[in-house]
């Protein structure tokens, strides 16, 4: 997007402004044709005869077009240990294959932009969308390119054994990563989700990005680029699953497409199980990412310059991210400031900041207590449904919470609201000053911003309701039901942890800012005693209610077998 562009998006909206006119592409249906034509021949695990049929209908229909094709032998591969600790584990290993990549090349001699895809499949999958459409699509390349070549270096590559630690990748990032300017690797494309920016590590910068994006205008594409992802790719490039990774390790800068889920959410159930079969392919999809791949083709990858952010709303959008860091540092600075001075007296002759905690840590652990006792064993029963569940949960914290203060009030009043006030400010700040330490300033701020709107709280009283507004930021953006059963499919959401200690983790912050806000609240009469503890017992039987009633797709041996799969598994039996 052009300087004068993003201007206009930013004057009228960044979100309504839209990328350009279609361009160039492929012939998409041809595309599902070749993915059918692989599907058909199904499971396709390496070293298997179903894997040399694959590479051989690939180099059949490449030699088809004249093209001439090199088998690039991968052999014995050392593959690097993937390790995060608490999360993932895989030590180093050597695996060997007799499967080879088939590389072809276009355009005039010089460092190429790499496009791969891998033809392997997982054993029980014919690898329809994983990854039999990115295959189709790179042959349709191959077609275009051989029709009219590109101004720029352009090398297609079809890689063998992605689904054991990418053999085929490091052979190629190995032996022929100095003719590489910059790496594509396309997974799980031709699914019906959003066509989605993953890997994107520290070697992709503004001009990297701008690239991408300035291809994706011209092609007549939106490309979103998750914020989560992005930290993650940035933090430990080391577990990237896709074919890109090999070449990050090796400081080729690279980045992997993919098309985010399937049937309404971020996730693809069908992964990697029979039903990933060629009807799940969205031809719209094929056709959008060969526009993309096309456009990118049009102009060489440029030159490192500084870091980027891809601007989450807006479309098709960098920036600068130094001013992001800047706005994360001066929102700490200010909840930094104001937290120092704060003065907290010791208040005396009623209930402060310990009660408080020993009334929340009783409703955390009625609802931890009622969400076991509805799991039947089940290790996490709300991820099928994680909406209702954090209602249900929600309603019982509450009114825990709710009886507890009411009983304890009967004892002594409420006290001490500035250190209500104090924790509203800490606890966020801690996380996103953490965050932002980690060099996860896309992350930092969704924390930094409530707590330095309860700063400004504490010097402007009339902030109060709009900072406890704020302090439900971080629970509103990150407990998204899609997000956290796509945390949990990636590995990244223990799910052990029960939802209740989630909850009481984003609860915390609001319930002190809340807590604080109502310091000036006049001591109910009659009716405001009874409502209270009736409307808390009304809230916990009805999230009891709920969650009693709610059964969980699958059972706890289904869902250890299959994790979230074991829904699609059950529809399938």
């Amino acid at each position: 997007m052009t300087p004068r562009a993003m201007a206009l998006c930013v004057l009228v909206g960044v979100a309504a402004c839209g990328p350009g006119a279609p361009g160039p592409g492929i012939d998409a249906g041809r595309a599902a044709g070749h993915a059918e034509a692989l599907v058909a021949l199904g499971p396709r695990p390496g070293d298997s005869p179903r894997a040399v049929e694959a590479a051989g209908y690939i180099e059949r229909q490449l030699q088809a077009l004249g093209i001439a094709v090199e088998r690039l032998q991968v052999g014995a591969v050392a593959v690097p240990a993937r390790d995060v600790p608490g999360v993932v584990h895989r030590p180093a290993r050597t695996r060997a294959t007799t499967d080879p990549d088939l590389v072809v090349r276009f355009g005039p001699p010089g460092r190429a932009l790499l496009i791969m895809a891998h033809y392997d499949t997982v054993p029980a999958s014919p690898g329809g969308v994983d990854n039999a459409a990115a295959v189709g699509v790179v042959l349709e390349l191959a077609r275009a390119f051989a029709a009219g070549p590109p101004r720029t270096p352009v090398m297609l590559a079809f890689t063998a054994n992605e689904e054991i630690g990418l053999l085929g990748a490091e052979a190629l990032a190995a032996r022929r990563g100095d003719e590489v300017a910059f790496a594509v690797a396309l997974d799980l494309i031709g699914g019906a989700g959003e066509l989605s920016l993953n890997g994107a590590s520290r070697l992709i910068g503004r001009s990297e990005l701008a690239w991408l994006a300035g291809a994706a205008d011209r092609a007549g594409v939106v490309i979103r680029a998750p914020l989560p992802h992005r930290v993650i790719s940035r933090w430990w490039p080391q577990i990237e699953r896709s074919d890109h990774g090999p070449f990050t390790r090796r400081g080729i800068p690279a980045v992997h497409f993919y098309h985010r889920g399937q049937d309404g959410e971020w996730i693809d159930l069908a992964y990697h199980s029979a039903r990933d079969t060629a009807a799940r392919i969205d031809r719209g999809s094929l056709d959008e990412i060969g526009r993309l791949l096309r456009a990118l083709a049009a102009q060489p990858p440029p030159a490192h310059d500084g870091d980027g952010l891809w601007l989450p709303l807006a479309v098709n959008t960098v920036v600068p991210r130094w001013p992001l860091v800047v706005l994360a540092a001066a929102l700490a600075a200010l909840a930094l400031g104001v937290l120092a001075a704060l003065r907290t007296s010791r208040a005396r002759g009623g209930l402060g900041l310990v009660a408080g905690a020993v009334c929340f840590a009783l409703a955390a652990g009625a609802a931890m207590l009622v969400e076991r006792l509805a799991a039947d064993g089940h290790p996490a029963p709300w991820l099928h449904a994680p909406g209702p569940a954090i209602a249900a949960e929600l309603a019982v914290f509450a009114g825990g919470f709710g009886l507890a203060t009411a009983a304890a009030r009967r004892f002594a009043p409420w006290v001490g609201d500035r250190r209500y006030l104090a924790v509203a400010i800490a606890d966020p700040l801690a996380v996103g000053l953490a965050a932002l330490l980690a060099g996860a300033a896309e992350l930092a701020w969704v924390w930094l911003v409530p707590a330095a709107c309860c700063a400004l709280a504490a010097r402007v009283r009339r902030l109060g309701l709009l900072a406890v507004a704020a302090s439900l930021l971080p629970g509103a953006l990150v407990l998204v039901p899609n997000q956290l059963r796509e945390a949990a499919w990636n590995g990244f959401l223990p799910a052990a942890l029960p939802l209740a200690a989630w909850l009481a983790l984003f609860l915390a912050g609001p319930l002190a800012a809340l807590g604080w806000w109502l310091r000036k609240a006049p001591t109910p009469g009659p009716l405001g005693t009874l409502v209270l503890p009736v409307g808390s017992g009304l809230a916990i039987a009805s999230g009891v209610v709920l969650m009693l009633h709610a059964h969980p797709t699958c059972n706890q041996r289904e869902f250890k077998a299959f994790q979230l799969a074991c829904e699609v598994t059950n529809q399938v039996r």
